[in-house]
């Protein structure tokens, strides 16, 4: 990529963008999208965003059949317009803006996706414009690899100092929504080739849409942030390219998104002037989540899992369970509800003991009711946790006859390897599509820089019966 000129002097020449003197992170996010080429993109990171893309797309499917899935489906179908875009698992298409809001709703109400969350909204706001282009495959990917960059550079430049407890993300604001619009309109723009000016515009378009607060999670409207981020980032893209305005340098200037959301000491603008592909975080191992619920739970998770394993003994033999139920992020405690039962550190710690796993399946009907686990969650008992957010996690379950079954578990753990990553995908996708038809759309997606067009995969991800194949 090249470097920027120092915009303060030289004037924006050939679609290329100058910012304001004292900051020029809109424009190297604009030039960023728009001088990349596709050869600039490591491979390994592309080779990753395939990965990410088939996590997304399989825990969307597992979505469709959801309470909150059937509704986001048909709402957006209700909204009529021309039909362009597939809605995962939907068996049907709707125009773009929708099925971009569906689907980043789809692919984020599980909670199953990728810890950053950033491909529940880029990837279905790709999506839905590339298929309704027309476009390759590659260029599909290079735009999520674009979108996806953009998107991890902005949180870190907002939201750096969670890791100190601090910043927008402790004082209620949740990175998605605030994030979302932009990483998604960065994506758009590079799909449709907007210059460097648009794009800046589209940004500040696009910020119109930020926002989102952590109260809502463990609810339905909390996945609706990555649905209405994919949906603003087509939204804004499409604006900024017919000439719609705002302002070019909005990430930056004062009265802007880093100045008002970012309290003194807490913006690090060297994220994105100095971090932006440098190297593109999709070079590193993908966070792909074992369990379909907030990654605050996982550790607490597992190690209900290993003392489950540990020793026999029957649920009605714990007397109490001590454990660290994070309940900044896990603000359920009684899990009433499937979109509640993710975010009830007591409900996953109680099932997991009482189910030996924790899957799509655990957090719905018959086993969200189940009277074994209600009642085990009376006996979770809070205990201190660490100071930070991550690191080792203590799981202890006291028996009724004086023994002490206690496991730590050292850090959050992600699925790594392919055979498990694949396993994940086709347990998600086979609720909603055949396995010859998850086995094909797999084929396609681990290929998708090859494909022409998105036709059949679309097909495919849609439910559609017409994409099943003959038998011979």
């Amino acid at each position: 990529m090249k470097s920027m000129p120092d915009v303060a002097e030289v004037p924006a020449q050939d679609g290329q963008l100058a910012g304001k003197e004292g900051g020029k992170l809109t424009a190297e996010l604009a030039n960023f999208a728009v001088e990349t080429k596709g050869s600039d993109i490591p491979k390994k990171a592309l080779e990753t965003a395939k990965i990410l893309v088939l996590d997304t797309v399989g825990v969307a499917l597992a979505a469709a059949p959801l309470p909150v899935g059937r509704i986001i489906t048909q709402y957006a179908l209700d909204a009529g317009g021309s039909p362009v875009a597939t809605i995962l698992g939907g068996g049907a298409k709707a125009t773009a803006l929708m099925a971009a809001l569906a689907n980043g709703t789809l692919s984020n109400a599980l909670d199953f996706n990728e810890s950053s969350h950033i491909a529940t909204h880029t990837l279905p706001a790709v999506l839905a414009v590339a298929e309704q282009n027309g476009l390759s495959g590659r260029d599909v990917l290079e735009a999520f690899a674009i979108g996806f960059e953009t998107g991890i550079r902005i949180t870190q430049a907002f939201d750096g100092a969670r890791t100190r407890n601090g910043g927008p993300t402790y004082r209620g604001w949740w990175h998605v929504g605030v994030l979302g619009p932009l990483a998604a309109t960065i994506a758009v723009s590079r799909l449709l080739r907007l210059d460097a000016q648009r794009t800046a515009m589209a940004i500040g378009i696009a910020s119109c849409s930020v926002g989102g607060f952590r109260r809502n999670m463990g609810t339905m409207a909390k996945a609706m942030h990555s649905g209405n981020a994919a949906s603003a980032g087509i939204q804004a893209a499409l604006l900024a390219n017919r000439g719609f305005t705002a302002d070019p340098a909005i990430m930056e200037s004062p009265l802007g998104f880093l100045s008002t959301l970012c309290q003194s000491g807490e913006r690090d603008d060297a994220a994105i002037s100095q971090r932006l592909g440098r190297p593109y975080a999709l070079a590193d191992k993908p966070r792909i989540k074992p369990f379909p619920s907030c990654a605050m739970s996982h550790q607490g998770i597992d190690a209900a899992l290993a003392i489950r394993a540990q020793a026999p003994f029957e649920v009605e033999d714990i007397e109490t369970i001590e454990a660290d139920l994070h309940l900044f992020s896990l603000l359920r405690p009684d899990a009433p509800s499937e979109d509640a039962a993710g975010f009830s550190a007591a409900y996953l710690i109680s099932a997991a003991l009482v189910e030996g796993s924790i899957g799509v399946e655990q957090l719905g009907p018959p086993v969200l009711h189940d009277p074994r686990i209600r009642a085990l969650m009376k006996r979770v008992k809070q205990v201190p946790g660490r100071e930070r957010e991550y690191g080792p996690e203590q799981l202890t379950v006291r028996l009724k006859n004086g023994k002490v079954l206690s496991v730590e578990i050292d850090s959050m753990r992600n699925l790594t390897t392919t055979d498990d990553i694949e396993r994940k995908y086709r347990a998600c996708a086979t609720r909603v599509v055949s396995e010859s038809a998850a086995e094909e759309l797999r084929d396609l997606i681990l290929g998708l820089d090859r494909l022409p067009n998105l036709d059949r995969l679309m097909l495919l991800a849609g439910g559609s019966p017409r994409a099943e194949r003959p038998h011979s």
